[in-house]
């Protein structure tokens, strides 16, 4: 009887699959501002839950696997310098309330971000994703809540075997500096954040 159960516990765990833990921080020196784009001369706060920046999301990867990282904490670094490109001045928020007690120069906007992403292979035999998905939504408030702008953008990315053979999660990596080079561009593009 307990040899049966085991041999079942077994075969579900082939079944289910592995979940192995990647980063998808992308290369934060790729994150640039284009040389004939201007940055709004504006002040913000960003602020991510500190739930959200903790959070561990599992998507597919191949193999019957799936893949393990932190979103929200993988992309901040280059979130923070990318919201630099954008405008004038950035301050990490602890929370909403501190936006009106952030210290000089005064805040005039609050952004607070939303990732969702998705990944998948359908490669049998190797577990990393070759495509990853991010949906990236930065919502814009004045000091009051008042919502000023709202911007979403989608990056994705791709990886065969013989790129990410050294670099497992280099599609997420990919989809991850997509998203925030568009999530710039929208930004910089925005009339509603240049009005004064």
């Amino acid at each position: 009887m307990f040899m049966r159960l085991t041999g079942a516990l077994a075969l579900v765990a082939c079944i289910a699959g592995c979940a192995h833990p990647i980063t998808i921080s992308p290369d934060i020196a790729k994150v640039e501002r284009p040389a004939d784009q201007q940055p709004i001369a504006k002040n913000v706060g960003y602020y991510i839950a500190a739930d959200l920046r903790s959070k561990s999301v599992t998507t597919p990867g191949g193999g019957g696997d799936s893949v393990t990282y932190a979103p929200y904490k993988d992309l901040e670094p280059s979130f923070y310098k990318m919201l630099g490109n954008v405008f004038k001045d950035v301050r990490q928020l602890k929370s909403l309330d501190d936006a009106k007690a952030a210290g000089a120069p005064p805040l005039q906007y609050i952004i607070t971000p939303e990732i969702t992403t998705n990944s998948s292979s359908p490669s049998p035999f190797t577990w990393p994703p070759t495509r990853f998905d991010i949906t990236l939504v930065c919502k814009v408030t004045d000091l009051s809540g008042n919502l000023v702008s709202t911007a979403t953008v989608n990056g994705q990315g791709l990886a065969e075997f013989d790129e990410f053979k050294h670099d497992f999660p280099l599609s997420g990596k990919r989809a991850a500096l997509d998203a925030l080079l568009k999530m710039q561009d929208a930004l910089l593009q925005s009339k509603e954040l240049r009005r004064d």
